[in-house]
């Protein structure tokens, strides 16, 4: 492991430990199997990455734990409800960070790679898109809400659109003045 690296993905498994607690109780074998089925295997954090994980964010006061037929269980609390919030709003809502941290992680990335990267990423957009909206519907308060965030969303796509149309455009009008 590369020097920094434990605190980024310790960093990381406290983040999706509350994300996952949040959406109800956790065991530690799960959690590190819902992290590989995300990751689609790419990353299965070891026992000695979450089990420690867990009794962190215990000793502070995030999640509680407790036993149910005989296993061990965590559960957030409203301190780490309030803490996931936070986080979420000055990292994800309002902070330029994200924008900045794609571009960086882009930069390291070959012509190939980014190609590679876009791709994937969109074809992941599109899966999650389809699993997502039902939940979606539901977890907003309104039907406006939804019709809203899908008005959105097609705004956003048609950017896109706009945006790979131009440059394929742009690609053929450069092919034709050779």
């Amino acid at each position: 492991m590369e020097p920094g690296e434990d605190r980024w993905s310790r960093g990381i498994i406290f983040f999706l430990i509350l994300t996952m607690a949040r959406e109800g109780p956790v065991y530690g074998n799960q959690v590190a199997n819902l992290i590989s089925e995300k990751t689609e295997g790419a990353w299965k954090p070891s026992a000695g990455s979450i089990y420690p994980a867990l009794e962190r964010l215990k000793h502070r006061g995030f999640i509680e734990r407790y036993e149910e037929g005989g296993k061990v269980m965590y559960r957030i609390t409203e301190k780490g409800t309030t803490f996931i919030t936070k986080i979420r709003k000055r990292h994800f809502e309002n902070s330029p960070i994200g924008k900045f941290m794609g571009r960086l992680w882009m930069d390291t990335l070959s012509p190939e790679e980014r190609t590679r990267f876009i791709l994937n990423s969109a074809q992941k957009t599109t899966e999650s898109l389809e699993e997502n909206l039902k939940s979606i519907r539901v977890g907003l308060n309104s039907p406006r809400e939804y019709e809203v965030f899908l008005m959105t969303y097609e705004l956003e796509l048609e950017k896109a659109l706009k945006i790979l149309k131009d440059a394929r455009k742009e690609m053929i009008e450069s092919q034709e003045v050779k």
